[in-house]
């Protein structure tokens, strides 16, 4: 049947996305810290550091889902999982983009490889709208 082999591309779509997301922030964190502007490092600035700070919540926020979807394979779970991990991944891809400025943009900079990935797992196996809806359907009936 194909509802397991789905289940199981899903699942393994969002544990990626969410390797995905944490290897950029870890890329990005390690960036801002050597980038300098105005004399100081540009992860100093608070801008910057509540870009990464909300970038690491959606990624915290995604873990225990994908960890929980991996026991239940309930089809909520793992499309819940699914649409938060990668969503959470893009959201990273954009702020890690955003805060390597022009150097993000060249083909020669692994960053790009990075985004094409964050944006390609994020329809891979459900677009997040057919994921929302598949938690939607299930009208909540195990809680």
């Amino acid at each position: 049947s194909l509802a397991p082999a789905l289940l199981l591309a899903r699942l393994t779509t969002a544990a990626q996305a969410l390797g995905v997301g944490l290897a950029l922030l870890d890329r990005t964190v390690t960036y801002v810290k050597q980038r300098t502007q105005f004399g100081a490092p540009i992860g100093s600035f608070q801008a910057v550091k509540h870009r990464l700070a909300d970038a690491e919540i959606a990624l915290e926020f995604a873990r225990p889902l994908l960890l929980g979807a991996a026991l239940t394979m309930a089809p909520e779970d793992v499309a819940a999982a699914k649409v938060t991990a990668c969503e959470a991944a893009y959201r990273t891809a954009r702020t890690a983009l955003q805060l390597h400025g022009a150097i993000g943009y060249t083909a020669e900079y692994d960053l790009s490889l990075w985004l094409t990935k964050a944006r390609a797992l994020r329809t891979a196996w459900g677009s997040p709208q057919e994921c929302r809806a598949a938690v939607l359907l299930s009208g909540g009936r195990r809680w």
